[in-house]
């Protein structure tokens, strides 16, 4: 197929998870948390959904198999599913702090979304979409944190001004509203939030001993633990 693809960073790069998942949640939720069964993350008054992330990470996955493939990648599963629902956490925070502001992402983010939607014109319904939410996330936090920031700097009445002040200004305010609200992520997933940021973070009760359970929890893939698991379990 001759579309033209956009450019996907290295998966390794967008996402982040330290644990190997064995499978979904329990019916009874995850021990030691107060997650529900089918609860990825609770923001501020959002909730993300685990078949949410599953169904994203699985679109996504289909979606840049072909790039993997021809760069000969294989990606563990649970590197998309933690990296995704850490960015899902962070997008619906600048949400609900863009409401609070009375601010909107901007131009850029636009211009981003239609350069995406165009270039996966030709992908199935849910592979584009995955591909857009993924792949617009970070500009959309930036023209979240910049609308946010030029804002602030105008309440406060300072001189300062240009992108750089404001986007400054903006991951203050963007952080302190992570500090003061409720925002976590339901430890299966392996992410945190800090400072701004989706970190790695080992949620397991136990320890890694074997050559193949520390491969699974590294904070970077290891290719050959990779194309070592099943289908099910790997993207490429």
């Amino acid at each position: 197929m001759s579309m033209s693809r956009p450019q996907v960073r290295r998966p390794v790069q967008v996402v982040a998870a330290s644990l190997l998942l064995a499978g979904g949640l329990s019916g009874c939720g995850v021990a030691g948390t107060s997650f529900q069964p089918g609860v990825a993350a609770r923001v501020g008054n959002d909730t993300i959904s685990v078949r949410q992330v599953d169904s994203i990470a699985r679109d996504y996955c289909s979606s840049i198999q072909k790039q993997l493939g021809a760069n000969n990648q294989v990606v563990p599963q649970h590197y998309l599913r933690g990296g995704i629902v850490g960015q899902l956490a962070l997008v619906s925070a600048a949400r609900q702090l863009a409401a609070q502001y009375g601010v909107q992402p901007g131009a850029d983010y636009t211009h981003k979304v239609a350069d995406l939607r165009d270039a996966v014109a030709q992908l199935p319904e849910d592979q584009a979409q995955a591909v857009v939410e993924v792949e617009s996330s970070a500009a959309y936090l930036q023209g979240v944190v910049t609308a946010v920031g030029e804002k602030a700097l105008q309440k406060q009445g300072s001189t300062a001004s240009g992108t750089d002040a404001a986007v400054t200004a903006g991951k203050q305010v963007f952080t302190r509203w992570l500090d003061d609200h409720d925002v976590r992520i339901d430890p299966q997933f392996g992410i945190r939030i800090s400072q701004g940021q989706p970190v790695p973070t080992d949620g397991s009760l136990s320890y890694a001993v074997s050559d193949a359970a520390k491969q699974g929890g590294a904070a970077q893939p290891d290719p050959l633990y990779a194309a070592s698991l099943p289908d099910a379990a790997r993207c490429g």
